[in-house]
């Protein structure tokens, strides 16, 4: 994200009920429509890149400060990038946890010059075994 896009929200804005970004509301939805019930704890990860390794250090120090579980890993495989994930244990996604969490994301990235490319939330085991939700994954 540009310069003036953060100055003037880059045409992003919160929605209600979780005050999430309009495309990380939508892919929750998504996510409910594949049968998961986000209020219910489960794996989440979180993905951030950088391309310079003195930067990708501070920004997992500060993580590692803040007690965040996370996992760096190196260039390879001809991927030039560093990459960060940060990961959640048995935490709802809703109501607090994936806001503050794309929030932090968001601000490592931007402080260390790195990039937030996103976030997953993994299936329960409840919902895998859940045959109408594996036939939408299908």
């Amino acid at each position: 994200m540009g310069f003036l896009s953060k100055v003037f929200g880059g045409g992003r804005s919160r929605v209600a009920p979780y005050s999430l970004w309009s495309d990380d509301a939508q892919q929750l939805d998504a996510l409910e429509a594949r049968g998961a019930d986000v209020t219910a704890p489960r794996e989440s990860e979180f993905f951030l890149s950088f391309t310079s390794e003195p930067k990708v250090r501070l920004a997992v120090d500060e993580l590692r400060a803040m007690r965040i579980t996370h996992e760096l890993v190196e260039p390879s495989h001809d991927i030039p990038e560093w990459m960060v994930f940060v990961r959640g244990f048995n935490k709802p996604l809703v109501p607090d946890y994936l806001r503050e969490t794309i929030d932090l994301c968001e601000r490592i990235a931007d402080q260390y010059g790195g990039e937030y490319e996103g976030w997953a939330g993994l299936l329960t085991d409840e919902e895998k075994g859940d045959s109408d939700a594996l036939d939408v994954l299908r």
